[in-house]
């Protein structure tokens, strides 16, 4: 359950306003309801796994010694 990564969103409205947020989540579709329930009129979302340093430096995915 504690396995999030981060994704990047966007949120694209009926008037062609873009809205990108980088955010952790445990899977795509909980980053498109989240991106839903803050942007309702959007016409499309856009949802990628963030590839990139920040994966590396969460603090799930550091090893404990």
């Amino acid at each position: 359950m504690g396995d999030k990564r981060w994704y990047t969103a966007d949120a694209l409205g009926a008037d062609l306003t873009n809205h990108n947020h980088h955010l952790r989540a445990a899977s795509e579709e909980e980053v498109e309801r989240r991106m839903r329930k803050r942007y309702p009129g959007a016409v499309a979302i856009l949802v990628l796994p963030e590839e990139s340093l920040r994966q590396g430096l969460s603090p799930s995915s550091v090893p404990v010694e």
